[in-house]
């Protein structure tokens, strides 16, 4: 194959790519005017959540930037797991990378963050450790989660996380490690909406329920479209949704540009749905 074929191949790509994206834009933003009745300003939504008992900080009403990003599916971690050492890995099927460390090592138990923070910036103990922080929301009592960043933002989803195991004891036992691989943004960074018309979209699509508490919401990326051997990511609103009388916690997600609902499916994908959920006992977070 000649370099002029492959040049003509990644051209048709992403026209066929961008052709798609505007596409789902149209689509998620006719879907919006679809949704429960939007007569009622922003502000009587709010107050009609609050006398249906959905409890909740006041949501900030600044707007944000985003784009849409694409990265490999292929996680390329494979190539990296002779740097690692005094640990047992492999590579699971997914793409990500399963460790037990050899020896255990010390977590500050007030402050795990200071502890992992060490770990992970040493090259033979995590592959691209400095590109990821840490996330005190999605974490949990022997799951702590640190997140990819990426384009001014960060991965909400498995696929961009890596997922820290200590024992009761606070000691670090192993991780699992999901990294995006080679990340491109593919148009121009655009305005998303605010948390709260976010807030507004997730109530006007039935996501949460009345005695609800909402425990948190976070801008980030999370997977859009699965294609052959890369992925599309958009910027997505997520809240953790508790329920009454429930110590379970739910992500709900909305599309930060169109303002769409995005479904979880089994394999923790996210897309354009009337329906999210992604429900566990304790912290949840998406395997894909």
């Amino acid at each position: 194959m000649n370099f002029r074929r492959i040049e003509w191949i990644f051209l048709v790509a992403f026209v066929v790519l961008d052709v798609f994206l505007a596409y789902m834009f149209v689509q998620t933003s006719s879907s919006t005017s679809n949704t429960k009745s939007t007569s009622g300003t922003t502000a009587t939504i709010i107050h009609e959540m609050r006398d249906d008992n959905i409890s909740f900080s006041n949501p900030s009403s600044k707007e944000n930037t985003g784009y849409y990003i694409a990265g490999n599916n292929d996680s390329g971690l494979k190539a990296h797991l002779s740097q690692l050492s005094g640990q047992a890995t492999r590579l699971l099927s997914n793409g990500k990378v399963s460790s037990t460390l050899r020896t255990t090592v010390a977590v500050n138990a007030d402050h795990p963050e200071k502890s992992l923070d060490q770990f992970i910036a040493q090259s033979t103990n995590v592959i691209h450790g400095t590109e990821y922080v840490y996330s005190e929301d999605l974490s949990s009592s022997g799951d702590y989660v640190y997140v990819q960043k990426v384009a001014d933002g960060k991965i909400l989803t498995g696929t961009g996380q890596i997922h820290f195991t200590v024992n009761r004891n606070h000691q670090l036992i192993g991780y699992t490690q999901g990294y995006l691989n080679n990340v491109k943004t593919l148009r121009e960074k655009a305005v998303t909406i605010s948390e709260k018309k976010a807030l507004v979209a997730l109530y006007q699509y039935n996501q949460v329920s009345n005695n609800s508490r909402i425990v948190w919401g976070k801008l980030g990326y999370s997977r859009l479209l699965k294609l052959t051997d890369s992925s599309v990511y958009v910027p997505t609103w997520v809240f953790a949704v508790r329920s009454k009388n429930s110590s379970n916690i739910s992500l709900r997600r909305i599309n930060a540009f169109t303002g769409a609902a995005m479904k979880t499916s089994t394999n923790g994908d996210s897309s354009s749905a009337d329906s999210a959920s992604s429900v566990a006992t304790g912290m949840i977070w998406n395997a894909e």
